[in-house]
């Protein structure tokens, strides 16, 4: 049996919409207070389309780091 997995790019894409920000604004919320932060370059590589050459595949640990910042972010608002 296939198992479909969750597009982790796809989840970004729909975190930062439904926040209401721009995709920099999403990255520096990501970034704040890390040690390694994601380049601007990396991070439009996680959000381009899924046929896209460019397109890299978002890591979990990223899109749950995202997940608890924006929506930190969101709370505040």
């Amino acid at each position: 049996m296939n198992e479909v997995k969750e597009d982790n790019g796809a989840a970004l894409r729909a975190l930062i919409e439904k926040a209401g920000i721009t995709q920099a604004e999403a990255l520096a919320l990501v970034n704040k207070g890390q040690a390694f932060p994601i380049s601007m370059s990396t991070w439009k590589s996680y959000l381009a389309a899924s046929d896209s050459v460019r397109r890299r595949n978002c890591p979990d640990a990223v899109i749950n780091h995202a997940r608890k910042t924006i929506a930190k972010a969101i709370q505040r608002a």
